[in-house]
């Protein structure tokens, strides 16, 4: 039994990490939904879902509200009504706004891939400073004061002089759409990944950590998190952080949850510079210190 349990999280849980994975790639989109009809029937096959009670807890327990705020937010990043370029309007336009939303009419606006990747990664940054500026903020809820400066801090390293003008364009209807649909997908994907018990286990080492890797576990959850943004979508990994924090009630405090927070929204900004073909050379040393200016944060929390 217990083997069967390892092997059905295993398999699911890896079919779940690889489709949120691609869910980053805007090419791989159409096979999205063939990846969730394979995980379902993965699901059957193994026995971890049952036709009888499927539907029911699909209902019940996919994390359908987060999904739906993701939905609407991710389709309203694509439409890239407006285009900001200079660093100030980045900023209040991220923190209203969203960062994937400033991203996108970046790539459309700024036509030097230096500059752009400079205000991709003020963006990021400040990701961190209210409730929709950023996917993950968005799914978890608002970090407070500490996050408001701490994205502060963050944008000022993406800082650039010179400005641009604020521009109204027609929204892509044809992106938008498609952008609404693949958080509404994700939601069965992460329902997967709780029938897997997936999810509990990762829970499971959550609780193990303050008691393992001490003093400074945060570090640790805080590298994980920062991995899963970089290379799967920040709002999916999100909710599965939110159902993480759900099974794990033993963990008291806040410093795991703020390190899952920065982890995934810091993390999040490499995804960017590659959407918005900004110059690497520029933008990933830029990335690189933000990371290590969120390290220096927890340590000194």
């Amino acid at each position: 039994m217990m083997v069967e349990a390892w092997r059905n999280a295993a398999v699911l849980g890896a079919i779940s990490g690889l489709w949120m994975a691609l869910a980053q790639l805007r090419r791989a989109w159409g096979w999205l939904p063939a990846g969730v009809i394979a995980g379902v029937g993965a699901a059957l096959f193994l026995g971890a879902l049952a036709p009888s009670w499927a539907l029911s807890s699909l209902v019940a327990d996919a994390p359908w509200l987060g999904a739906i705020a993701l939905a609407i937010w991710g389709a309203h990043a694509e439409s890239a009504w407006l285009r900001v370029r200079a660093w100030p309007m980045v900023v209040l336009a991220t923190a209203l706004l969203g960062d994937r939303f400033v991203a996108v009419g970046l790539a459309l606006a700024e036509p030097d891939p230096s500059r752009r990747a400079r205000l991709v990664i003020a963006a990021s940054g400040a990701s961190l400073i209210g409730v929709t500026s950023g996917a993950a903020p968005l799914v978890l809820g608002w970090g407070g004061p500490e996050f408001v400066g701490m994205g502060f801090v963050l944008a000022a390293v993406g800082f650039v002089g010179g400005s641009g003008p604020i521009e109204r364009a027609r929204p892509d209807v044809g992106a938008a759409w498609k952008a609404l649909v693949v958080p509404l997908l994700g939601a069965v994907v992460v329902w997967l990944a709780i029938l897997s018990g997936a999810l509990e286990l990762v829970a499971t080492a959550l609780e193990q950590v303050p008691l393992l890797a001490t003093p400074h576990g945060d570090l640790l959850v805080y590298a994980g998190a920062v991995v899963g943004g970089a290379f799967g979508d920040e709002g999916l990994l999100a909710l599965c952080a939110q159902q993480i924090e759900f099974r794990a009630l033993s963990v008291r405090g806040d410093t795991l949850p703020i390190a899952i927070r920065a982890g995934l929204a810091v993390g999040g900004g490499l995804p960017l510079l590659l959407l918005t073909g900004s110059r690497l050379r520029v933008g990933l040393p830029l990335w690189l210190l933000q990371l290590l200016l969120v390290t220096v944060w927890l340590l000194l929390r």
